[in-house]
């Protein structure tokens, strides 16, 4: 039988501390009913245990719950991977593998304007530690092809730092069972790693067309839309780009239909970065099929100047092909 959180902590409580066991099974109880911190009505009861100690068997006790698979609420989870991330990147720096910003441009020999403007381009990046961004040394590995790694370090730029750092040292079986770092001296090496870094990184960016019925300004909260589209792409692409291939894209889309035939409905894009909880409004257009023409007019999309327009209808079939019709007319625009 699988064993609890309670009794995992109560296990390692005992293993690393000289507590009786009745205590640290009351303390137990007590961390995870207030969300796996002592509350201070009851840090009174246990006076005598100094505070790393409660601190440390309140990381045990969080640990024990999540390694049994207990639902911990997802603030707390967030908050220990955060802890966890972030005691990480203190080892990295103890042991040189992040290095200050002095070090990195000493290293290059990078001016400060120079080094901004790699950022800025996502040639090169940071990791914050304690208010303090440092940048991962391998950035400046002389034995390293300079210029090919940072061309690949600004294709996995939207993704966050930890992963863009895990991408270029973990070994992957898409690249041979090697590294980035272990391609980028043969040209065909470099040229199928940097196909394999677009796809990844596009993995880590949904954009979403979701169509409604009737015509809108916002997204209704309680409605189920009519037609939803996802595709995983890179989010520095145009944003009729993403939207024409999410509305194109095999295997993401939903319903299956049959569909009904609606006159005036509205399309909404919106992106979201994996791991961020909410998306990005990025457009709505609202879409009215009158006769052999679309009366096409946008409410809101960053880039763009066009308000309205009138776009022929050609021959479509469902909502979904007139949809398509007025994304393509876009693009075109």
């Amino acid at each position: 039988m699988a064993k609890s959180g309670w009794d995992i902590a109560v296990r390692r409580i005992d293993a690393e501390f000289d507590i009786a066991q009745f205590l640290a099974s009351a303390l137990v109880r007590k961390i995870a009913a207030s969300k796996f911190k002592l509350a201070p009505r009851d840090r009174i009861k246990y006076s005598t245990l100094p505070d790393h100690v409660i601190e440390r068997i309140e990381q045990i006790v969080l640990a024990a719950y999540l390694e049994a698979g207990e639902d911990v609420g997802g603030d707390i989870l967030r908050e220990h991977l955060w802890q966890q991330a972030l005691t990480a990147r203190r080892d990295m720096v103890a042991n040189g593998a992040l290095i200050s910003e002095a070090d990195f441009r000493q290293r290059l020999g990078l001016t400060q304007r120079r080094l901004s403007k790699l950022l800025a381009d996502g040639s090169v990046f940071t990791m914050g530690v304690d208010d303090v961004e440092y940048y991962p040394a391998l950035l400046a590995d002389p034995a390293l092809d300079r210029e090919r790694l940072q061309a690949i370090c600004r294709i996995i730029a939207p993704a966050p730092p930890d992963s863009r750092l895990g991408f270029l040292t973990s070994r992957r079986g898409s690249l041979g069972d090697r590294s980035p770092l272990d391609m980028l001296d043969s040209d065909d090496d470099f040229k199928a790693l940097s196909r394999r870094a677009a796809a990844w990184t596009a993995e880590w960016s949904r954009t979403a067309v979701k169509l409604y019925e009737g015509t809108l300004e916002t997204e209704p909260k309680d409605v189920e839309p009519l037609y939803t589209a996802v595709a995983e792409i890179d989010p520095r692409s145009p944003l009729w780009d993403r939207a024409s291939e999410a509305l194109h894209v095999h295997g993401y889309q939903w319903p299956l239909g049959p569909y009904p035939d609606v006159r005036s409905f509205t399309l909404f894009v919106e992106r979201q970065t994996i791991g961020d909880a909410a998306p990005i409004p990025e457009a709505c257009v609202q879409i009215v099929v009158d006769g052999g023409y679309i009366r096409v007019r946008i409410i809101a999309a960053p880039g763009t100047t066009l308000q309205s327009e009138t776009v022929s209808a050609g021959k479509h079939k469902t909502f979904i092909d007139v949809a398509k019709r007025v994304i393509a007319y876009l693009l075109a625009h």
